[in-house]
């Protein structure tokens, strides 16, 4: 058991991302989410500022406020970055520090409670609603599907919560891994939350023992890889669980890869099983969140 809590870890690193972080502003000034925030005008080093400060007492600019609660993931401003900061994760944090300036931990934990449930009750029901029992199974949202495997899976592959509600996306993932001829166990939904609800309601270390518990469900596959459909879910345990998890237990429980990522590096085995033309226009929302899931696309 680590001497250290979830939420130690994860100050820690919050501190040295203070610290190297020189606001000089070029995160900001990349942002495709500060126009729609109305902070154009505002200065680009003012506002980096401001988040430093938000993270550190809960109070800053206005402008730093709205920027942190109108961040798109977009993730522009960590390639913008010299020195090494993730200001998306700073982002997170500040967020976080918002939450808790504005409420007591009872309060905050009782609104990660009621998010969380509401997530899980609309999941739930809107899958019910399209898919049969096997088919849930097959999605891993039956109590048999979380059961340790006999023989471990090359890989496991985590939905996450919202594909459940389009589950035909998910499915088509799957039937694209059995062509590849590779074993997977299917893991997410409320079940296998990423703690995200926890997180933004303020409830830092009811979100690390949810993620924990998740991670540790996880991490049972043949090659310590994950494959990863939801991107928020990725964000979420990338760049703010797994990492407090390696502090505290001095190493990664296992990679996480997007989907995407995951077949571009297959393209060899793929291109084979594509025998038959198709004829059809695709729209391709440009999301670039997670790095290399636009070009695998």
């Amino acid at each position: 058991m680590s001497e250290i809590s979830f939420e130690t870890a994860l100050d820690a690193r919050v501190e040295e991302m203070l610290d190297a972080c020189t606001k000089c502003g070029k995160c900001v000034e990349v942002c495709p989410s500060v126009k729609p925030a109305g902070i154009a005008e505002e200065s680009s080093t003012d506002i980096i500022s401001g988040i430093l400060d938000i993270v550190r007492t809960g109070k800053g600019l206005e402008a730093s406020r709205k920027w942190a609660e109108a961040c798109m993931l977009s993730g522009e401003c960590i390639k913008a970055c010299d020195y090494g900061v993730n200001p998306r994760f700073l982002l997170a944090m500040a967020r976080v520090a918002l939450a808790k300036n504005q409420n007591e931990l009872p309060e905050r934990r009782r609104q990660g409670v009621t998010t969380f449930r509401d997530v899980s009750r609309d999941v739930t029901m809107l899958s019910r609603l399209q898919l049969d029992g096997e088919t849930l199974e097959r999605l891993g949202q039956k109590s048999a599907s979380a059961l340790v495997p006999a023989e471990a899976p090359d890989f496991v592959f985590y939905t996450g919560c919202n594909v459940l509600r389009t589950p035909h996306i998910a499915l088509l993932a799957l039937d694209i891994m059995d062509a590849l001829g590779i074993t997977y166990q299917v893991m997410g939904g409320p079940t296998h939350c990423c703690g995200i609800a926890q997180l933004r309601s303020g409830d830092v270390e009811m979100s690390g023992r949810m993620g924990a518990n998740s991670i540790e469900k996880m991490s049972h596959s043949k090659s310590g890889q994950v494959i990863s459909w939801c991107p928020s879910c990725y964000v979420q345990f990338s760049e703010t669980t797994i990492p407090a998890l390696e502090r505290q237990g001095g190493s990664r429980p296992f990679e996480m890869t997007p989907f995407l990522r995951f077949l571009r590096e297959r393209l060899a085995q793929l291109t084979p099983l594509l025998r038959q033309p198709v004829e059809m226009r695709i729209a391709l929302h440009r999301h670039p969140g997670v790095a290399g899931v636009m070009e695998a696309a």
